[in-house]
């Protein structure tokens, strides 16, 4: 397998799917950052707004079969229990790494993709469906990704920033 692909397998291994810490902060900034880049790809593959999914295959809507499952392929997905959304977010972003590491152009223009929603569920956060929304902690966003999203500028999502917003909140909260 390529390096790109057993580098992202790494990152979801290192995940502690039993730590969770639903109410930071930081969780709202990454989801913002990982549905302007979804918007941004939407864009690239001329998605008709009603069907701008939050989570979905980038290796799907762009029309690239894999050559390897990575359902059977990478156990490390069935460490995410109960968590469908998580669960085809983190083998979504397989899928993509995989064809990152196989130097397939769309993936590579959007190599960093799923990075902020992945880097989410490292710092304990989740994502659910809840009344037709999309939750995570105690707030929701709608479930289809804005077309406005795409002329936001990004969000700094470096752990020093995150990790201040986060410390910010809870000495505000204490």
């Amino acid at each position: 397998m390529n390096q790109i692909f057993e580098e992202a397998r790494t990152t979801i291994r290192s995940i502690n799917w039993e730590v969770k810490e639903p109410n930071r902060p930081s969780h709202g900034i990454l989801l913002y950052e990982f549905l302007r880049r979804a918007s941004l790809f939407y864009d690239f593959i001329n998605q008709e707004p009603r069907k701008r999914f939050a989570v979905f295959s980038a290796a799907e809507l762009s029309g690239i079969k894999l050559p390897i499952d990575i359902d059977d392929l990478c156990d490390e997905l069935n460490e995410i229990k109960n968590e469908s959304l998580v669960k085809l977010a983190c083998k979504s972003y397989l899928e993509w790494a995989y064809l990152r590491g196989e130097n397939e152009p769309a993936a590579i223009r959007f190599q960093y993709l799923y990075d902020p929603i992945i880097q989410m569920f490292a710092r304990g956060g989740r994502i659910r469906l809840y009344k037709g929304e999309l939750a995570y902690g105690w707030a929701v966003r709608p479930k289809i990704v804005s077309t406005e999203l795409s002329s936001v500028e990004p969000e700094d999502i470096s752990d020093i920033a995150l990790d201040k917003l986060d410390i910010d909140w809870k000495e505000t909260m204490s």
